[in-house]
């Protein structure tokens, strides 16, 4: 049996990509359980992850990110988006065990992926110096692919991927901004593996992403 954390993978048309510890396949059909709205949002081709020879998960992006206008990166923000904004969906396989990067255990199935960040409250000092991260909500629960307002409802809906009171939320790191492809590259300290994607937005320029897809937080 598979174990792995935190797997995100965002979109880049391609038909096979090994690393030392997996494999990226295209695939063309969207899982089942999504609405007519979440289906139509999506890019045409996702990517599936194996790792040692068994589907781990598959993700599609939207066919487009919005980005907010005059965006410029912080010490602790990297990313574009707005907080509770439609970035793809993932699909969590049978045969895995999977994980959020907080290592909650996350059952096979159909989730949308929406953009989020770490509250600046008392109960988060210390568990990321960055605040970009994607959550999971159920799909059979999230129909409509608009930007989910508030944070407290992102983070309850959220939260019922986990089963628990805390959001199911895996990590985004700063992209290299020079990315051309697809890369997965290993974090032996932290035992991360991360991987480099390409999105885009509305007018085709490309957002670079990078993201953990094994590993979990330390804090």
């Amino acid at each position: 049996m598979i174990r792995v954390t935190a797997c995100v993978i965002l979109l880049l048309a391609a038909t096979s990509v090994w690393s030392a510890e997996g494999k990226l396949t295209a695939v063309k059909s969207p899982p089942a359980g999504l609405s007519d709205a979440v289906k139509a949002a999506l890019a045409p081709t996702g990517q599936q992850v194996s790792a040692d020879g068994a589907a781990v998960c598959t993700v599609w992006l939207a066919k487009s990110l919005a980005v907010k206008d005059g965006f410029k990166p912080s010490s602790t923000v990297k990313y574009p988006f707005t907080p509770g904004q439609f970035i793809g969906v993932m699909l969590v396989e049978k045969k895995s065990e999977f994980t959020d990067f907080r290592g909650q255990e996350v059952a096979a199935g159909a989730y949308t992926l929406r953009y989020g960040q770490q509250p600046v409250d008392g109960n988060h000092v210390g568990t990321s110096e960055l605040y970009d991260f994607l959550l999971a909500v159920p799909a059979a629960t999230d129909a409509d692919p608009a930007a989910i307002k508030t944070p407290e409802d992102l983070f309850k809906r959220s939260a019922k991927t986990a089963g628990s009171n805390h959001p199911a939320i895996y990590s985004l790191l700063p992209p290299a901004a020079e990315a051309q492809a697809a890369a997965i590259e290993h974090d032996s300290g932290k035992e991360y593996w991360i991987l480099t994607v390409l999105g885009q937005d509305a007018a085709g320029k490309a957002i670079p992403m990078k993201l953990i897809v094994v590993g979990k937080s330390e804090a």
